[in-house]
């Protein structure tokens, strides 16, 4: 056989395995993990949209800095898990074409067996990404923020609550947990678990406590106890007084929690953090209100409803 011949005879032989190698399965996995590469490239947007929703709505006072600072701690997090398993697709990709182009020794099987273990890892992430996204842009967009007056409430000088102010203060507060509990049931098969949580602050007007009456020598005895302060200031006092009377307010709602449970609705984890904020203005009140103005003594409510992250 001639040099040319036998040349053009090697030619043909190569072009013929090249293309033996390009089968439709082989090209269905090609074009699946240029979709899956596309897939998650939507999720980084999406994650972009739902960080800056996030953040806009943490420095407006909609939702409640920790609930944004949760949820940018997830979107970093499943940034990372995404850039990596694109970094899988483009191997993936890389292995497909090497495949084709003859540059690969490995079995047509065994390359498409990796593509789509490749491609079902990429598309159970998404998944549960999609979910997640759900609740917490749904989270993002309700109203999580309330606020109520305790002056008719609580007694002047008192942190506790007799029969009739506590029959009156569960009725008050009942809609904010059932808030809660409407929203948890609307998204509850959006992800496997989801936490709640309510912050409860406590705010009060700038009248001072009285040296020597009873409440100032229990409010001092507490803040000496709980925060090292010795020789405390009005306004520490009232601080105290102000986180004592949103502790009062949290059992309400613990109560509440309960209630709402036992009679049907779904059990969960929701946890009640409170805060004393005393003689500071309280958010949506007017900066022109004064110090003693018993409208500064409210009590504020942040909802959070959240996936397990």
């Amino acid at each position: 056989m001639s040099r040319t011949l036998l040349s053009t005879t090697l030619l043909i032989c190569f072009v013929f395995f090249t293309c033996s190698r390009n089968t439709t399965a082989v090209k269905r996995s090609s074009q699946a993990l240029q979709a899956s590469l596309q897939a998650q490239e939507n999720s980084l947007k999406l994650l972009d949209k739902m960080s800056e929703q996030s953040a806009r709505a943490s420095a407006d006072g909609r939702v409640v800095a920790s609930a944004d600072s949760s949820i940018q701690t997830y979107v970093v997090s499943q940034r990372a898990t995404i850039n990596t398993q694109q970094q899988e697709l483009q191997k993936a990709i890389a292995d497909v074409d090497a495949y084709t182009t003859g540059k690969s020794k490995k079995r047509e099987r065994d390359v498409l067996n990796a593509v789509n273990t490749t491609v079902m890892k990429s598309a159970e992430t998404l998944r549960i990404l999609d979910k997640k996204t759900e609740v917490i842009v749904g989270f993002l967009n309700s109203e999580t923020f309330s606020k109520s007056e305790i002056k008719t409430l609580f007694r002047p000088g008192d942190f506790t609550l007799n029969a009739s102010q506590t029959k009156e203060g569960l009725k008050r507060f009942r809609p904010i947990v059932e808030k809660l509990f409407i929203f948890s049931e609307k998204y509850r098969q959006a992800a496997r678990k989801l936490r709640g949580e309510i912050i409860v602050t406590g705010y009060s007007d700038a009248t001072p406590v009285e040296p020597g009456s009873s409440l100032y020598l229990d409010l001092a005895r507490r803040l000496q106890r709980d925060d090292r302060i010795s020789e405390p200031t009005s306004s520490d006092l009232n601080k105290k007084l102000s986180e004592l009377r949103a502790g009062t307010i949290r059992g309400l709602l613990e109560t509440i929690i309960k209630t709402r449970t036992r009679d049907g609705g779904e059990p969960m984890d929701i946890q009640i953090s409170v805060l004393g904020r005393g003689e500071e203005l309280p958010r949506g009140t007017a900066a022109s209100v004064p110090l003693n103005d018993p409208n500064r003594r409210v009590v504020t409510f942040y909802w959070v409803v959240l996936p397990e992250f």
